[in-house]
């Protein structure tokens, strides 16, 4: 899977995750990610009632696995101010990572995907880089090295 600079937006402007999750559809739809924005929603916030995905440091992952969904994709998402979301330090999120997975990878990819986003947002020179940058070629040549596993 490939992360490219489409994949990064920067200065989103949403109120809360609801309107997040109907900005990334669009998105996602727009690109062809995605058959169905409104499912892609539904899935994001069915995900959300099971556990939330906000993380702490200003960090969200969220992410969906279905049919509707065409291409394995990793979004970034750099909103333009905080919104609230449950997390672990209480912080409100402002950096989104959202994945969505096929359901034919919704097992090795899908868990490969994650670790690496999620093992990367463990390391302080991952979380500064990303937090502290607008800048897209920055923040592309970040994401892939994590993508790749490098941090």
């Amino acid at each position: 899977m490939e992360f490219t600079k489409d994949n990064i937006l920067v200065n989103v402007n949403v109120k809360d995750k609801i309107e997040l999750f109907h900005y990334i559809a669009k998105y996602a739809k727009d690109k062809s990610i995605v058959s169905n924005e409104s499912e892609l929603v539904e899935a994001f916030l069915e995900r959300e009632e099971e556990v939330s995905t906000g993380l702490q440091e200003s960090f969200a992952i969220p992410h969906a696995k279905a049919d509707f969904i065409k291409i394995p994709t990793v979004l970034f998402l750099k909103l333009s101010h905080p919104i609230e979301w449950e997390t672990f330090d209480g912080q409100p999120v402002s950096n989104v990572f959202s994945l969505l997975v096929p359901s034919e990878n919704k097992g090795t990819l899908h868990l490969e995907m994650i670790s690496k986003i999620a093992t990367s947002l463990l390391e302080e020179e991952f979380i500064n880089s990303v937090k502290n940058s607008s800048d897209i070629d920055e923040l592309e040549k970040q994401i892939k090295k994590a993508m790749e596993g490098a941090y």
